[in-house]
């Protein structure tokens, strides 16, 4: 048999095993195929200079960008100018920053603007900052149409917690489309909590009804606060948002999380993702977020294997069994651990390059997320190496100015490489997760699906090359190259059959390099 005929029965036999296994999923709520993109709206790109410093809510834009806690420019007109960009990364979904009205006034001195999103007074309306000076919906319909037009899903960011800090010249008010309902110090229904500030962050109890960050708390299982919220989010969905990032939902009525999610999913195919911050597998938390995501609908934020990934690329330089473990348990403990979100920076926490300046430990990172199981999430800038080191890196820093839109950096070419391959092989989106061979510097993994296989090799050694034999892979025999075409130090390989499966002949992992090998069987 000649070795094309073979490689066309080859072919034949994973189209066949595709179509038995059935077709991958086609929901729209189906995320599992996307690369989200994070922006905080404010620091991504000033579209529309009219709406720097409305009237409405003057004197909290700082155009020289020194007041790290005031707005800077950004804007939904902003985004919609950069989709090309990010279009170009490869990015198939964006997560925008809350867009909804926030308060009007700053904090008191020194001046603290709510560029972030995240003190919203109406939920009904889009914040002047970001639209215009009737906070109508008119941006808001502009960036859903233009990210549709270029193939990207739209999430918005939702805070179902709060509304503002108590102790502020709104004193938390929430109002309906501008009519007020209520404040902190006038809730004759009681659409808020009156408790006090959070002193336990292990206590089930406190952090769903106490006080966080003297925020306005919101009382979800008052009716009225129920429906309101529906209402918004639902509102939003005919506005064109395809998905939704669920604000602090550690700190939400966990009771109230199941219906929320149901109501957003009866009006509209739609996914939906919770911050639930988890230092770890081992955090006291840990089992009632994995219940949250069994029991409500809504995928979690991957904290746990945030912290392996900082523990292994990072500082620390941990031997990569950290990665396995948590995917492991992960694994054993949430349902459908592949709907995770899994990232290794965002706008809570330093961002990579302030933790380890090493820009290949930073590329390691990306092609990890990108290629293991969970749906990978990009914070903005990254792919421009884009930090700021004052303090340490924290907030606000951890929130730069967008520099550059260079579209030849590594990092951007190597998402868009990734990107490309997550959307023609199923593996990366459906398959399963196999460990082929690790040690402390060196990982190799495998993700495979009806017939379709990639292979992956970390090595985050500074100077050692493991030459490994005999390791096991689903890859059909043949001859495969780099498919990163050796941009970061991949060579080939050659699989032979061999008991049954594929083993790879010889396997040499360079130092501080990531190899990646496909086949596909059956595109999308």
């Amino acid at each position: 048999m000649s070795s094309r005929t073979r490689n066309l029965l080859l072919v034949l036999a994973a189209s066949f095993s595709c179509a038995v296994a059935g077709a991958a999923p086609s929901s729209s709520a189906d995320f599992k195929k996307e690369v989200i993109y994070q922006i905080i709206t404010d620091r991504f790109f000033n579209g529309d200079p009219g709406n720097d410093d409305p009237q409405v809510s003057r004197g909290m834009f700082d155009r020289t960008h020194s007041n790290w806690q005031a707005y800077w420019g950004g804007d939904l007109e902003g985004i919609v100018k950069k989709l090309p960009y990010l279009a170009g990364m490869g990015i198939t979904a964006v997560w925008i920053s809350p867009p909804v009205d926030n308060i009007n006034f700053p904090l008191d001195p020194p001046l603290k603007a709510p560029y972030h999103g995240y003190h919203a007074r109406d939920f009904k309306q889009i914040d002047e900052h970001f639209g215009d000076s009737s906070n109508s919906w008119q941006a808001f319909d502009k960036l859903a149409k233009a990210a549709h037009r270029a193939g990207i899903k739209l999430i918005v960011d939702f805070a179902a917690n709060h509304t503002s800090p108590q102790h502020s010249a709104e004193h938390g008010a929430l109002y309906d489309s501008g009519v007020k309902l209520a404040d902190i110090d006038n809730d004759p229904a009681g659409m808020f909590h009156h408790n006090p500030e959070i002193s336990d962050l292990n206590d089930p109890y406190q952090v769903q009804n106490f006080t966080l960050f003297d925020l306005a708390d919101l009382n979800q299982a008052n009716p009225a606060v129920d429906r309101y919220l529906k209402d918004a989010a639902t509102q939003l969905q005919d506005h064109g948002a395809d998905a939704f990032r669920l604000d602090a939902i550690k700190h939400v009525d966990w009771a109230w999380l199941p219906g929320f999610a149901d109501a957003l999913r009866t009006h509209h195919d739609t996914f939906l993702f919770g911050e639930w911050m988890l230092m770890g597998t081992a955090d006291p938390l840990y089992r009632s977020a994995c219940q949250v995501a069994n029991d409500s609908g809504i995928a979690l934020l991957d904290y746990p294997l945030y912290t392996a990934i900082n523990a292994v690329f990072g500082k620390d330089d941990r031997g990569m069994s950290e990665l396995e473990a948590t995917l492991s348990r992960e694994k054993q403990d949430i349902r459908d651990s592949g709907s995770l979100v899994t990232f290794i920076d965002n706008h809570d926490l330093r961002r990579f390059l302030s933790l380890v300046s090493d820009r290949n430990r930073l590329h390691q990172a990306l092609a990890f997320i990108l290629t293991c199981r969970g749906i990978p999430c990009i914070y903005y800038g990254t792919e421009q190496y884009l930090h700021n080191d004052t303090d340490g890196g924290g907030d606000p820093y951890d929130r730069p100015l967008m520099q550059s839109f260079s579209e030849t950096t590594p990092a951007y070419r190597l998402i868009s490489k990734l990107s490309r391959l997550r959307q023609d092989n199923p593996a990366l989106a459906y398959g399963s997760m196999v460990s082929r061979w690790s040690n402390d510097d060196v990982y190799v993994y495998e993700r495979s699906y009806a017939g379709s296989s990639v292979l992956v090799a970390i090595n985050k050694s500074a100077g050692k090359t493991y030459r490994l034999t005999g390791v096991a892979c689903d890859l059909p025999p043949g001859n495969y190259a780099d498919y990163l075409s050796g941009m970061l130090g991949g060579g080939s390989i050659s699989v032979l059959r061999g008991g049954g499966a594929g083993v790879i002949s010889r396997l040499s992992v360079r130092p501080r390099s990531v190899g990646v090998w496909a086949f596909t069987s059956c595109p999308f």
